[in-house]
């Protein structure tokens, strides 16, 4: 009993720690920029407010997970007795374009308004991304909004924070930080159980039951590692072995990222992250042992694309279909990963060619939306869709039946008809990863042979007793991974040139 208590880091003297979240995942070829407006539609809160969602009893990220890291990162603080945590602010938006420098002021300014607010603090908790990118600065904002932290509270508190597995970790980021965290799962559904480790060795730090030393490697790799899900090969190897690694009493936490490729940083590479309990020479061996492994898996490639026709091919004879819809995951418009949404592209292809195939299609273009919402359902109408503006996508010659309307945290839609085909076209960027987008539009994904996913992962949790094959479908947009590996690098980086060692990129990307 007496170890469990030290493990949750229970014994010690009364503590208060503030936790909050700045969240953004950001594509740098997105042409629309992600603002003030966005956050507050997705997810801000503040307070009391706060503190209500990040309990058990609450809703954290509504739709999404009831529970993610700021609530876990409570169950910390109430499992170690004696800990005041302090809802300071939290904001998260949907993956889009870059964020701009009056939304970014915007944030931090909430932030350290709650933090001069909070009174004496002994530590602080964050749960951020580290993929964020805003109009015009030149480093991590991540790094940003730490230092902004830091100098609000002072040389003496202890920073500790979380990250997406995608984060693009830098050295100032790894400098600002006491240790950090990252998820252990893709697609994610470990944010409560991370918010939780992040916060059990925050607490166990500031009561002197442990003494965190980091190490961290970072690889000059872009893309690889197959399909990157954390349950199967290559990857199933690597997160195992750092599951046995953390076994050790003397080790508090391992990180992998395996960066999210489509921000414009010249700082991008996957990165390993290990912090020991004052053992510098053990952090240093595991980073080294935990760099290797993510090297060797990360030579396994991504899985085929395909074009839009081989992949309508593939669906109308695929057995799965018997079961569910088969997925086309939109591999260069992901609005997971920032993109807009708005490609037109899947949908002219159903249209123009001859097949029988019933599909669920996502589509950004706000203007069609704008002409569509007042128009009463029932109604026949032929429409150009555009998509998103300034995304240089083909138009669409539709004639359909707007069937269906809708408004939730999903977003603003309008349902159009047009023969086997459903088009839910959107005010803002489309992320369906739940099945509750298409019924909140009348109808069930289950009845379909097609459903097209803007998400490359995280959809998965939601549809995974509903679709059960998964085609990466190549378009043209802001996500494309050809353009990820085609996109000349500061130093030669995999999969572009096939290199034998990661040492040299290590030393360049961590200066």
């Amino acid at each position: 009993m007496r170890r469990l208590f030290k493990a949750l880091g229970r014994g010690g003297r009364p503590l208060r720690i503030g936790y909050g979240r700045i969240f953004h995942e950001a594509c740098a070829d997105s042409p629309v920029l992600t603002t003030e407006a966005d956050f507050r539609r997705m997810h801000h809160l503040e307070g009391a407010k706060l503190a209500e969602a990040a309990s058990l009893r609450g809703t954290e990220l509504k739709s999404f997970f009831p529970h993610a890291e700021l609530t876990g990162f409570v169950a910390a603080a109430r499992a170690a007795g004696k800990v005041e945590a302090v809802p300071l602010a939290s904001s998260l938006a949907i993956p889009g374009g870059p964020v701009t420098r009056e939304c970014f002021e915007w944030l931090i300014l909430g932030l350290v308004r709650r933090l001069e607010e909070a009174g004496p603090l002994d530590g602080v908790y964050l749960a951020l991304h580290g993929s964020m990118q805003v109009v015009g600065l030149d480093e991590a904002p991540e790094a940003v909004i730490l230092r902004r932290v830091r100098e609000v509270v002072g040389p003496l508190v202890k920073l500790v924070a979380s990250f997406d597995l995608h984060g693009n970790i830098t050295p100032a980021i790894v400098r600002e930080l006491e240790l950090l965290v990252a998820y252990r799962s893709n697609p994610h559904w470990d944010l409560a159980p991370t918010g939780f480790r992040a916060g059990n060795r925050l607490i166990r730090c500031l009561r002197e039951q442990v003494r965190p030393v980091k190490a961290w490697r970072k690889l000059p790799v872009l893309l690889g590692g197959g399909t990157t899900l954390h349950m199967i090969a290559p990857m199933r190897r690597v997160f195992s072995r750092m599951r046995a690694m953390e076994r050790d009493p003397r080790v508090l936490a391992t990180s992998l990222f395996m960066v999210h490729p489509f921000t414009a940083s010249t700082e991008l590479g996957w990165s390993v992250h290990v912090a020991t309990d004052g053992d510098s020479a053990l952090a240093e061996k595991l980073a080294d042992e935990l760099a290797e492994l993510a090297w060797e898996a990360s030579r396994t490639p991504i899985p085929e694309l395909l074009g839009i026709d081989a992949a309508i091919a593939r669906a109308k004879v695929s057995p799965w279909r018997k079961l569910g819809p088969v997925t086309f995951v939109d591999t260069d418009d992901t609005v997971g990963a920032g993109a807009p949404g708005g490609s037109t592209q899947i949908v002219r292809a159903l249209v123009e060619g001859s097949h029988s195939l019933r599909a669920l299609i996502p589509v950004h273009d706000p203007e069609l939306y704008a002409a569509l919402v007042t128009v009463p359902l029932g109604t026949t109408v032929e429409v150009v869709l555009r998509g998103t503006p300034g995304y240089a996508q083909p138009p669409v010659k539709l004639c359909g039946v707007v069937a269906a309307k809708a408004e939730s945290e999903f977003g603003k839609r309008v349902r159009l008809e047009v023969g086997g085909l459903e088009v839910a076209i959107s005010a803002e960027a489309p992320l369906p990863i739940h099945p509750r987008y298409w019924r909140e539009l009348g109808v069930s994904p289950r009845d379909y042979d097609v459903i097209v996913q803007k998400n490359l992962f995280h959809y998965r949790i939601f549809y995974a007793a509903i679709s059960f094959e998964h085609l990466p479908v190549m378009t043209r947009g802001a996500t494309s991974l050809r353009g990820v590996v085609e996109r000349a690098r500061s130093i030669p980086m995999r999969p572009r040139e096939p290199l034998e060692d990661w040492r040299a990129g290590d030393r360049h990307l961590r200066g």
